[in-house]
């Protein structure tokens, strides 16, 4: 059973083994919008794309995260995969990732089942088992972002059940 790795953010870690609850979400934003014509078919147009991603925990601590200098960027080692299918068992993955959380990947089958393979990593590219039959194949990576705080870390306290909870929105730098 593969581990699932600790959040990390400007270097100081989030244990998730002490009671934690960590959830992450992502959304991309930018520079990139839907024209439509005069019989109204569809123009996309892109300039750039960014992440935001949204951080939220519940646990038996607060995050311990106001020695940071929110001012700056600062890595976040992401807690929550991406993924990419392919029709193939080769994928490329994007350079800015975990490695101290390998990949891990599965074969799809015909049925539309998910059996758990082996994932080879060389560089930036994953090289799935071979599974007899798979119609396609799905790499998950954990992201290293550099991101800056749109706003401080949000914190709460639940003072009847001893649980401290907190929120961290973030934008790529």
């Amino acid at each position: 059973m593969r581990q699932q790795p600790d959040l990390i953010i400007g270097g100081l870690r989030l244990p998730l083994r002490v009671g934690a609850e960590v959830q992450q979400a992502y959304e991309e934003f930018g520079g990139f919008t839907v024209l439509r014509l005069g019989a109204g078919a569809a123009v996309p147009q892109q300039a750039w794309r960014k992440l935001r991603t949204t951080l939220s925990g519940r646990g038996i601590a607060p995050p311990g995260l106001s020695a940071l200098n929110w001012s700056a960027p600062v890595t976040l080692a992401c807690v929550e995969g991406r993924s990419i299918q392919s029709a193939t068992n080769v994928v490329t993955l994007p350079a800015a990732r975990r490695v101290d959380a390998p990949p891990y990947g599965w074969a799809i089958t015909p049925a539309g089942m998910l059996m758990p393979t082996a994932v080879a990593v060389a560089g930036n590219t994953a090289t799935l088992q071979p599974v007899a039959g798979a119609v396609g194949y799905q790499v998950v990576w954990y992201p290293l972002l550099t991101v800056i705080a749109i706003a401080g870390v949000r914190s709460t306290w639940d003072a009847v059940g001893a649980v401290a909870g907190w929120e961290l929105v973030m934008e790529e730098a």
